[in-house]
Formats: structure tokens, C-alpha cells, sequence
């Protein structure tokens, strides 16, 4: 799709080659199969509605959908499958259960965080099972719910076309999770957002779960399932406190792999925490019509500015604060910024139990994802709106904990910094070339050739 003059020109230059490598130009002018006098019949126009690969293009709106006939048969056949599924002698053919959920994942390419409902789906056909119960498996059923919901949303408000790709950050968010709570910092990139701080503790029934699993006697929850948590988190944090618009571009870092992975698929294998937990992050990705996400991996000893907020509540007793306003004090002395200061935000009370349900391994309704109350407020005097921080913020490569921490020299922690920054700035790069067009040269001449 056209986003300049030189691209309308480029296309229009092919459009004329391919038409005369079939219909050869003709001597007298107004023969030719691209005449002025057919131009003037309106008969050269470009299209603005396009059907291709079974999606439907809007060149004017900017939007891409499933075709209306695929789309109505989709939907058509999830409402049968609901509505059936309190029925313990209905069961679905695998065959017609596989063949529609792989349709379902091609109407996903134009709603890019409906891969975050598909887990279940994914299991069912891991196991292959000759027929398919739905009242046996209540997550599954739930996912085919949301499904059916947001192709029909897709249906009354198509996809912009900005929202299908990545782009340099506008805003950046990194967050870590320890066995105690998990700590997060925002700050804006391309775009402005206050430089925020900002701290959730875990109860104590999530810290000895967590506990069961690390001495193998089968606890309910891992570590990953924790940075999982604090991830959605962080998301609904920026959902708060930076300006979201169509297309927007969200870079998250996390020291945690599997949480690496989980976001950047919008799936995982085993976890039933974290299946929630990614549904959750979809269904809210979707509402806020953000670009996809670009979640990358820092190292631990590179996540030094969320070590204070997730350890800030007793397991470091040099970080312990007490109240919000105990570490702002503390994070504004160990990373002050120039002619700002950072802010605290503190998340509802009403969201922080919502996550601690997925962690306690309950399925929400869509609605309790989707119709959020208040995410939370900053506390105290708010700094001011600021961008380009995200190389600044992201190039603490030395622990704040380690006991050798003195003894770098200010030009070898500049080095460092200037290092870990432009790793980022590769891996970002890599990252964001998955969802970029293929660079061809073109084999048509010039514009100025067909000029006269």
C-alpha cells in the first residue's frame, strides 16, 4: 500500500510496463491501451477496495479484514460450537476442530493479539484427540468465547494497517520479578511520557508456591509465572501513564526467557498461569490498538534499575522502603535524571487483584479484561513529560548490588553503557525486520522514459 508519491509513481511505472509487456504500444496515440482518452473515462483508476490472499484491503481507511463470506462462516461456526457446548454427547470431529482453528489463526493475521487466544486451541491439537468435548475444558471453551468476540468487533472496526507493524519504540517499559514482588520503570522514546517507577509486592501464599516449586514438591507456580505477572503488569502500567494511540510502537525488556518467548509468540506450552496471563495481555492489546509488541531480553546484570522496586520490600535490607515516597528518594539517588526527577505510580487495588486470581490459576471473564477500572495514579508531584531516555535507561550494565560496584571508573562505566546500548539498538533492530516488507530493486525503467 502506497504511503508517498515516489511509491504511487513506482507502482505506477510497474503498472505501465507490465500493461505494455502484454499489449505493445501502439503508433497512433489514442490506440495506445493506456490512452489519455480511456484515462479520462475514469477507466484507470486505482482501486481502493482489494480483495487479496482472502483479506479484504480498504486503501482509503487504511484497514485489512477476512473477506465478509470466510469471516460470516467463522463466526458461524463458533456459535455452534458454543451453543453446544454444555452438551456432555456433543462432540466435535478433530478433523473439523483442527481445520477451523487453522482458519481461524489465518483471520489472526489481520488481529495480530488474537494469537494470544489460541493456547488451548494449540493443546487440543498437540493430543490429537478423536473428538473434541468442549464441556470437559473450560479454558478452551472461554478462548472460542473471546474468539468469536473479537472477530465480530473486527467485523464492525477493521484493523488499521499501522497496527500490523513494529516500529522504532515510542515508549519503553522494563520490568523483573523476584520470589518478593516485582519492580518496573517507564520512559518514552520517540514519544514523551512521565518517567515513572513503580512496585507491586507479592502476598505470601504466591511467595511459598513459589517456594514448593523450587524444592520440587509441585507448587502452583514458578518464577517465570511471576515475570509473566509482572509483565502484564508493566503493560497495564503503560496503559496508564503513557499517551496510547492507534499503531503505537511498545518496547518491553525482561530478564526472563520464557517470558521473552510467551509475549513474542502470544502462546505457551504448559503454564496455565501464564496461558491466562497472556490472554489477559492480548485482550488488552487489542482494546488499546497497539502495533505488536517488541518484548527483547536483557540480561540480569543489565536490569540493574528494576532490581530496587522488585527487592524493596525487605529481602534487601539497603533497598527497604516502606512508602512510596521512601523509594522514590531512593531510585532518584541512584539514577537521577538530568533536570527531572522519577514518579511513582501506584497501581489499584482492583487490578493487583485481578492478576492474583490468574496467579491463584482462575479463568476470568473477557469482560473483567476488557472493561478495567481505574489502573492506578501517580503519587505525589509528577515530573515532566520527557522522550528519548530510552538509550540513558537502558545502559546500566553494572549491578547496583555487587560488591564491586566502586571500583569501575567512570570511563569504563561510559564505555560500557555505550555498548550495552548499541546491542540493544541491533537486537531491536533484528527484531523489528520481521515485520518489514522484502527490499527488491526494481526492473522497471524510470518515470522520465514514459514521460512523453
Amino acid at each position: 500500500m502506497a504511503t508517498s508519491r515516489q511509491q504511487i509513481r513506482h507502482c505506477a511505472n510497474g503498472v505501465m510496463n507490465g500493461i505494455h509487456d502484454v499489449f505493445k504500444e501502439e503508433k497512433k496515440p489514442e490506440d495506445d491501451p493506456i490512452s489519455l482518452k480511456k484515462l479520462k473515462k475514469d477507466e484507470g483508476q486505482y482501486a481502493l477496495l482489494k480483495d487479496m490472499l482472502g483479506f479484504e484491503f480498504d486503501g482509503e481507511e487504511k484497514t485489512m479484514i477476512l473477506e465478509e463470506a470466510k469471516r460470516g462462516l467463522l463466526l458461524m461456526v463458533l456459535h455452534k460450537w458454543i451453543r453446544t457446548a454444555s452438551r456432555k454427547t456433543a462432540g466435535i470431529e478433530f478433523t473439523e476442530f483442527e481445520s477451523v482453528i487453522y482458519k481461524i489463526r489465518h483471520c489472526f493475521r489481520s488481529i495480530p493479539a488474537g494469537k494470544g487466544l489460541l493456547t488451548p486451541c494449540n493443546r487440543v491439537i498437540a493430543k490429537r484427540p478423536s473428538r473434541v468435548f468442549l464441556h470437559r475444558n473450560e479454558r478452551l471453551t472461554t478462548a472460542l468465547r473471546d474468539m468469536r468476540t473479537i472477530i465480530r468487533e473486527a467485523t464492525a472496526e477493521p484493523t488499521k494497517c499501522r497496527e500490523l507493524v513494529m516500529g522504532p519504540p515510542d515508549f519503553v517499559g522494563v520490568q523483573d520479578a523476584s520470589i518478593y514482588g516485582m519492580g518496573a520503570v517507564i520512559i518514552g522514546e520517540e514519544k514523551a511520557c512521565i518517567p515513572t517507577v513503580f512496585r507491586v509486592e507479592w502476598p505470601k501464599w504466591v511467595q511459598e508456591e513459589v517456594l514448593k516449586t523450587n524444592a520440587g514438591k509441585n507448587g502452583d507456580l514458578t518464577n517465570s509465572d511471576l515475570e509473566m505477572a509482572g509483565l502484564v503488569l508493566l503493560w497495564l502500567g503503560m496503559e496508564a501513564v503513557c499517551p496510547m494511540g492507534s499503531g503505537t510502537h511498545v518496547a518491553l525488556f525482561s530478564d526472563n526467557s520464557p517470558t521473552v518467548s510467551w509475549t513474542n509468540r502470544l502462546a505457551c506450552r504448559k503454564s496455565k498461569v501464564a496461558d491466562q496471563l497472556i490472554r489477559a495481555l492480548a485482550l488488552r492489546l487489542k482494546k488499546s490498538h497497539v502495533s505488536p509488541l517488541a518484548t527483547l531480553h536483557i540480561a540480569g546484570e543489565k536490569n540493574a534499575m528494576t532490581d530496587i522496586p522488585s527487592r524493596s520490600f525487605g529481602s534487601e535490607p539497603k533497598w527497604y522502603c516502606k512508602t512510596e515516597e521512601e523509594l522514590l528518594t531512593l531510585f532518584n539517588s541512584h539514577f537521577p535524571l538530568e533536570q527531572n526527577t522519577w514518579t511513582v505510580f501506584r497501581p489499584s487495588q482492583k487490578i493487583i487483584s485481578r492478576i492474583f486470581s490468574v496467579l491463584q490459576t482462575k479463568v476470568l471473564r473477557m469482560e473483567e479484561w476488557t472493561r478495567l477500572p481505574k489502573l492506578g495514579r501517580h503519587i505525589g508531584i509528577a515530573g515532566e513529560a520527557t522522550a528519548k531516555l530510552w538509550e540513558w535507561t537502558l545502559t546500566f550494565r553494572e549491578k547496583t548490588s555487587s560488591p564491586n560496584a566502586e571500583q569501575y571508573s567512570h570511563s569504563q562505566q561510559e564505555y560500557e553503557r555505550g555498548d550495552s546500548a548499541e546491542a540493544a539498538k541491533l537486537e531491536l533492530e533484528q527484531f523489528r525486520r520481521h515485520s518489514r516488507p522484502l527490499t527488491r530493486r526494481s526492473p522497471w525503467p524510470s518515470m522520465s522514459n514514459h514521460s512523453r
